[in-house]
Parts: structure tokens; C-alpha cells; sequence
């Protein structure tokens, strides 16, 4: 899995994307990108180019803060691949 989640890593920033984190838990890979206000369909499109689009199941893009830090981006999917 430390392959995929360089390869989402270096696309993402690639993209144009600053990244925080990128990890996996189980089958959901989860990236945190540092912009609050980044496109949602610009982070599909780019994750499936990144990623066979029949790997990705359950795609979702929400908006997180804790501790007073900075808003993040975060993009999760289950990893159907192997």
C-alpha cells in the first residue's frame, strides 16, 4: 500500500495540491490536501487518473478542522485493488 499512497501523494501534489497526509486504514485510503476550497470534481478526476476508477468505491470529499488548525480537504475511498 506504501506504493499507492506515494503515487496519490506525488499526483495530488503534481495537481497542484498542497499535501498534509496521505494513509491508509484498512481498505480506506484517506488523503488531507491544504485547501479548504478545493474542488471536489478536480480531486475525482485526479484520483482517477491516479487510480483505476474500478478500484475506487465510496469516493467522498469533505471539510475538517480540529484543534484550531487549519482547514483541510480531505479525500476517502476504499481501495479495491490489490
Amino acid at each position: 500500500m506504501s506504493e499507492l499512497t506515494d503515487t496519490l501523494r506525488d499526483a495530488f501534489e503534481q495537481g497542484g495540491y498542497e499535501v498534509s497526509d496521505v494513509s491508509v486504514n484498512r481498505s480506506t485510503v484517506r488523503i488531507s490536501v491544504l485547501d479548504p476550497e478545493a474542488s471536489a470534481e478536480a480531486l475525482r478526476e485526479l484520483t482517477h487518473e491516479t487510480v483505476d476508477p474500478d478500484d475506487v468505491l465510496g469516493f467522498n470529499v469533505t471539510t475538517e478542522s480540529a484543534d484550531n488548525r487549519d482547514v483541510t480537504t480531505v479525500v476517502s475511498f476504499r481501495y479495491r485493488g490489490s
